[in-house]
Parts: structure tokens; sequence; C-alpha cells
């Protein structure tokens, strides 16, 4: 019988519980997102004509509506995770969502340029070199998005973030987009459901706020 008080037993604990949350704020994610995921399949395999740019207009407002403050949410929900080391999950990224809800200007913006680079993308799919640049420029917007979530909850703006710390934005961008990208790419779909949407936001958070390890025989000197 496990023992959950030996220090195997706390580590395991400790890694179950992590799982869970991790697991919980995706899950919330996904399911805020769950019409949004349907409507794109369904704009992808439309061609290039007038039902294709109404389909998109109605992804750009659920965009706005579901995938920009629900990745707020996310991220805040994160935040308030590692900081705090618990808490209701389930509900903290649930209020965190309304609460993001209700700045629909900035939602809108981001909305309409996330809109605006897949149909781009969509469009220069037949020219390698104007693709590559649509991707770079996915790249850019995303960088920024990630910079713009998590100067939500910092005294730092994210125009601050981008000039002291491109680089940590960037590996931020990379690395949600690995996260996202092994979904399709190794068909493990089932991971955009459990962690890709959480673990992006706590790579990111962690990139700027890294864990610092004290060991036990360290002295602290005046």
């Amino acid at each position: 019988m496990l023992n959950l008080q030996s220090k195997f037993g706390q580590k395991l604990l400790t890694i179950s519980n992590w799982i869970a949350a991790l697991v919980t704020i995706n899950l919330v994610w996904f399911l805020i997102n769950l019409p949004v995921l349907v409507m794109l399949i369904l704009a992808i395999s439309l061609p290039l004509n007038q039902l294709f740019a109404m389909t998109m207009v109605i992804v750009t407002v659920m965009l706005a509506t579901f995938t920009v403050p629900a990745t707020t949410a996310a991220y805040q929900t994160v935040r308030t995770w590692q900081m705090t080391d618990s808490g209701s999950f389930l509900r903290a990224t649930g209020m965190a969502y309304l609460k993001a809800l209700m700045h629909w200007q900035p939602n809108a913006l981001i909305a309409v340029l996330a809109s605006g680079w897949l149909i781009l993308l969509r469009v220069t799919t037949a020219n390698i070199m104007w693709h590559v640049a649509t991707l770079v420029v996915g790249l850019v917007l995303l960088t920024l998005w990630n910079g713009w979530n998590y100067s939500q909850f910092t005294t730092t703006s994210m125009v601050e973030l981008v000039v002291a710390h491109p680089v940590k934005l960037i590996l931020s961008a990379v690395t949600t987009i690995i996260l996202f990208a092994i979904n399709f790419e190794l068909r493990l779909i089932f991971c955009i459901l459990l962690f890709s949407m959480s673990l992006s936001a706590l790579a990111t958070y962690r990139i700027f706020n890294p864990r610092v390890k004290v060991t036990e025989d360290k002295q602290v000197t005046n």
C-alpha cells in the first residue's frame, strides 16, 4: 500500500495535483473554445468564396467572445495557481473568463488581427514566399499576444516586455506553437483537451518567473 506520508508519496501527490491543475484549467479553456474550433474546421473546408468570408466574420466574433478572454483567463488562473499553489481552478478559470469578457475593445482588436492572419494564411497557400512571410507575421502576433496576456496581471506593460524581454517572449511563442503543433503533427489530438493551453500559459509564466532552488545548507548572511 502506498504511503502518502513518505517522501515518494509526497512527490507523487505533488505531481498528481500539478497534473490535475493543468487539466482542469485547460478543460475549461477547451470547452469555452469548442464552438470556435468547430467553426474553424468548417472554414478550412470551404473554398475561397462568399460563404468562406461570411464564416470568417462569424469566427472573428467567436474569437472575441470565446478564445481571447478564455486565453486571458487561463493565464490568470495559472498565475494564481503558481503564486498560491492552491485554489478551485474550475471556478477560478470560469470567473476569470467572465471578467476578461468585459474587456471587449482589446478582445475585438486581437480577434480581428487573428482572423485577418487566418485569412491571409489561407490566401497565400499557393505562394511559398508569401506563405512563409505570413507564418513569420503569425509568430510576431503570437509573441505580442502572449506578452499582452502576461502583462495583464503584472505591473509591466506589454510594450515594456517587448523592449526588455524580446527573447523570452519569442521563446514563449515558440513553446506555444510546439505544444499546439503536437496535436496535429503527432496526431495527439487529446493534448489540446488536456494541457495545450494551460501548459503554454505555465511555460510563459515560468520563462519570466523561474523557480529558485535553495539548498538546505545555504547560509543567509546579513
